[in-house]
């Protein structure tokens, strides 16, 4: 038997690699190694049924110890990969030991970021692993006001979350609306409505300035001099690719690990997957740096397919989800560089869809409680058709009678 294959990370990239290497009928080795003390979970239920409890621990994981014992997949927990010699394909673990490999998939994820404050770090929050999940829900059960920093998705999704708890909730922005970055203005503006009617406090083009203990509360300092009181503070601005180990060892990396169309980087023994990466779309002709989870999916498919010799270029579109409330927002394809802008259905009534398009394809669509235009749209961006405007602009039409 070769060195096989070792993953380094066990987030939701790593798991669907391991698990489509063998589901691909791979025979060789596979070590799957992880900073935490857990086996791969889902991230995405932590900012919502997670802290309200509707769903538990148990039920967050992706694939059991039996799992892993049954396909024959070593798992390291709590270990840490120090170093990695390219030409002698080994590596490093913090305790000492050396593994040898003959194909190495790197899928380590992103990190917080994170601010200096000059209070203490209690009940201050992230957002990241189950741990700080558990620190945040065990502030929410026992806390009456948080403020959260940071109009994005993970915020929107805590303040959710906090509401349903019952618990006062202010969020400050340093953009003028929620999710700029992310959607239109119309989404923006119908998901601020709808957090401020169950009320949520917003302070936009607001910046943090400091974070400074008061009693058992936490003091926050605005930097136009408002100040705000809370039991806890949840900080969501963002997260970066974490490429540390890649650039260590000279990979390619630019906003990500740069990977080719089968999930390859400048190591032809290396491959990288997840949110670390930085990929070629060929799609929209660029590359793309994403972080979801269905983009994991894929590109571990991808990657998977390629070291079993049977190479399935990455053509997926992307798309994205976001759950508030009882308000679902599905998001496909990016909507750069749009000529056209149509609404679909009633903003009032809670829900419609917004459709970018260019010379008249479908490039992107935002859909709020809409999931027949979710699903044809996915179909719609790939095939790249001329759409039949009436089709489009008439919300009792569906979107795939365009097909």
């Amino acid at each position: 038997m070769s060195n096989g294959t070792i993953i380094i990370g066990a987030g939701h990239a790593g798991a669907m690699t391991a698990s489509f290497l063998r589901k691909k009928k791979y025979k060789n080795k596979i070590i799957m190694i992880g900073q935490e003390n857990h086996y791969p979970y889902q991230r995405p239920p932590l900012s919502k049924d997670f802290l309200t409890k509707a769903i538990k621990n148990k039920h967050l994981y992706l694939k059991s110890d039996a799992f892993y014992k049954r396909n024959s997949i070593n798992f390291l927990k709590g270990v840490k990969v120090r170093d990695i010699d390219r030409q002698n394909k080994c590596l490093k673990l913090d305790n000492g030991e050396k593994l040898d490999f003959e194909k190495l998939v790197i899928a380590t994820g992103s990190l917080l970021t994170k601010i200096n404050t000059g209070c203490n770090g209690s009940n201050i929050n992230y957002l990241r692993s189950i741990e700080d999940a558990i620190k945040l829900k065990n502030n929410l059960s026992n806390k009456r006001s948080i403020t959260i920093i940071g109009a994005g998705y993970i915020g929107l999704e805590v303040a959710s979350s906090a509401v349903k708890l019952k618990l006062d909730t202010t969020i400050l922005e340093m953009e003028d609306r929620v999710m700029k970055r992310s959607v239109s203005n119309e989404v923006s503006s119908f998901f601020e409505n709808e957090h401020s009617k169950h009320g949520v406090k917003f302070l936009f083009k607001t910046t943090l300035d400091n974070i400074k203990d008061c009693d058992n509360k936490k003091t926050i300092i605005c930097s136009d001099g408002k100040i705000v009181q809370s039991d806890c503070v949840l900080v969501g601005i963002g997260v970066k690719p974490n490429i540390k180990l890649a650039e260590k060892i000279g990979l390619d990396c630019s906003n990500g690990i740069l990977v080719d169309e089968n999930g390859c980087s400048n190591d032809p023994d290396i491959y990288a997957v997840g949110d670390c990466t930085n990929q070629f779309n060929k799609l929209y002709k660029k590359r793309l740096h994403l972080e979801s989870v269905q983009n994991c999916i894929d590109q571990s498919n991808t990657v998977a397919s390629s070291i079993t010799g049977n190479h399935k270029p990455f053509v997926a579109v992307p798309w994205f989800w976001s759950d508030q409330y009882d308000l679902k927002l599905q998001i496909v394809g990016i909507r750069e560089q749009y000529d056209e802008k149509i609404i679909r259905g009633n903003i009032k009534e809670r829900k419609f869809s917004v459709l970018y398009l260019r010379n008249r394809k479908l490039i992107s669509i935002e859909c709020i409680n809409q999931p027949k235009d979710f699903i044809a749209s996915k179909k719609l961006i790939q095939q790249k058709k001329i759409l039949k405007q009436s089709y489009l602009t008439n919300p009792e039409a569906l979107l795939n009678e365009n097909l």
